[in-house]
């Protein structure tokens, strides 16, 4: 579950973060408008990828600290937890119905 809750943190972030070819696009309509230098673009656009880049590592690190300490606070019952808890309540059913006089049902049997 905490998976599903990470994509869903990070394509969200995904949205929020400009991809190269938006910040591409976005410089150049600057250069069209006189904002910007021609020569000056490029240098701008890995400024503003890498810094994209950075912040989007900076958040993903922050979620997945907060979802360790999610986990960490909530157990989390293993496949093996659940077959031992099976096996006990098979076997305290078996010991009532015994108790009661009752022949036990094949699962219980087996």
């Amino acid at each position: 579950m905490a998976g599903w809750i990470e994509k869903g943190m990070l394509l969200g972030l995904g949205m929020l973060t400009l991809t190269r070819d938006k910040v591409v696009q976005l410089v150049n309509k600057l250069v069209e408008e006189g904002e910007v230098k021609p020569e000056e673009a490029p240098g701008i656009v890995d400024r503003l990828v890498a810094r994209g880049e950075e912040d989007r590592e900076t958040l993903r690190k922050l979620m997945r600290d907060e979802l360790d300490k999610v986990r960490s606070n909530v157990p989390v019952a293993s496949r093996k937890d659940i077959e031992a808890l099976n096996q006990k309540i098979d076997e305290l059913t078996a010991m009532v119905e015994e108790l009661a006089g009752k022949k036990p049902t094949k699962k219980q049997a087996s």
